[in-house]
């Protein structure tokens, strides 16, 4: 059973915890299964311009995860939450959760 709340207004904190957990648990798994494939000889990982395949690949795969999750976290958490804002400035936003 859902429930509905109104919410007046994000915090930005609260705007960058969600987008941290939704792009690290996306990122780094993809990123990984990507240095699986840089394990076998795709050239799917870059790192300083260069590709790194074999056991490197598979190594760097995580670092990079997390490197394009704190960079989507970053530029999208700042659109995002300007945006927000803005929206909270003309009407409440409603959420509906389960408990």
């Amino acid at each position: 059973m859902f429930e509905t709340i109104e919410i007046k207004r994000f915090s930005f904190g609260t705007i960058y915890k969600i987008l941290a957990v939704a792009s690290g648990f996306s990122m780094v798994p993809i990123s990984v299964l990507m240095g699986l494939f840089a394990f076998f000889g795709a050239e799917t990982i870059v790192w300083n311009g260069q590709h790194l395949t074999g056991l490197m690949g598979l190594i760097a795969s995580p670092f990079v995860g997390i490197m394009l999750a704190l960079i989507f976290t970053g530029f999208l958490g700042t659109l995002f939450a300007c945006g927000l804002w803005l929206y909270s400035k003309f009407r409440p936003l409603e959420i509906e959760f389960q408990k």
